[in-house]
């Protein structure tokens, strides 16, 4: 039963101040907040997202001015010089363009995953390199995966993620009632996607579909779902593909060049590229020196991939 009862802690949530004044570009405001305290009690997901029990920082850290969406980190926005207000002044309309997803409220901002890819174009045109950009659009694609699915407190990391999907098929050989067992379904398409499986979350979902006569608000989470998980998060993710691809090309410490090892081949995973992201997985599960938990999850992760590539046939 516990695949009913997952759920949304909300003790010890964020703490935040914010603060309000004037843009440095136009004429709008912006608010702009700081986090006072945090924790870590939701989990996380095997690409390292990393969840508190109540609300993420991340949907907060970025700043956006009211009438003209300029959107940085609140520190960095708060601390431009005036070279870089130009800079970005003139970068903005074209940063804007990448803004695919209009604000559902007439006068409301975007969705923050739209607001941190109109950060993104900014901070390359500041000249941030590709690590920098790489991490940002990938806390970006988490700000989408926190909307679809909410946070599970204490789901750490993808061998509980597997753990509570074993548990839940086990689940559903029971004579679960129709409300009980949709429950069981929805719960398991969220951690399902939480851990990167996308096929077992889609056929999770199609299967929640079938279960019985669906309500107008199940169709609507399921709409939004589907596009976040369908649409918004890989195409976020192909970006911090390409921007963590660069920046492996270059010097970087060892300690960033590990994680974004395992990263990019967690990414590669879950945007269907098991050829590419199996070598990625077995360089930081060989070295020795990689932190314990990054070679676990490469242990865990790589295993699977490389079963099924051996089981394809050889072109």
């Amino acid at each position: 039963m516990m695949l009913l009862l997952l759920l949304v802690g909300r003790a010890d949530a964020i703490q935040l101040e914010a603060r309000e004044g004037p843009c440095p570009v136009g004429v709008g405001t912006v608010k702009v907040y700081e986090k006072l305290s945090a924790n870590a009690a939701g989990g996380f997901d095997s690409d390292l997202a990393s969840y508190s029990s109540g609300e993420q920082w991340r949907a907060y850290r970025l700043a956006t001015c009211s009438d003209n969406l300029l959107s940085l980190y609140g520190a960095d926005l708060l601390a431009l010089v005036p070279a870089d207000r130009d800079r970005v002044k003139a970068a903005l309309p074209e940063a804007l363009k990448v803004v695919v997803e209009s604000a559902a409220t007439p006068g409301a901002l975007p969705p923050i995953w739209e607001r941190y890819r109109v950060a993104a174009a900014l901070y390359e045109a500041l000249g941030k390199d590709h690590r920098f950009l790489g991490d940002l659009l990938l806390e970006a694609s988490w700000t989408a995966r926190d909307e679809a699915v909410g946070v599970y407190v204490g789901l750490e990391g993808p061998i509980a993620a597997r753990a509570l999907l074993d548990a839940g098929w086990e689940e559903l050989k029971k004579p679960l009632a129709p409300a009980d067992r949709k429950k069981v379904l929805y719960n398991l398409a969220r951690i399902a996607h939480r851990g990167g499986w996308g096929a077992e979350r889609a056929g999770l979902l199609a299967s929640f579909e079938a279960a019985g006569p669906t309500t107008a608000h199940e169709r609507e989470a399921l709409a939004r779902f589907r596009k976040i998980a369908d649409e918004v998060e890989p195409a976020l993710q192909d970006a911090v593909i390409t921007h963590f691809t660069a920046a492996l090309r270059g010097e970087l410490p060892y300690a960033e060049k590990v994680r974004i090892t395992y990263q990019l081949a967690d990414l590669l995973r879950r945007r269907g590229r098991d050829r590419e992201a199996a070598p990625l997985y077995f360089l930081v599960l060989n070295d020795r020196e990689a932190p314990d938990q990054l070679r676990s999850m490469a242990v865990f992760l790589a295993g699977p991939l490389l079963e099924k590539l051996e089981a394809q046939p050889r072109r």
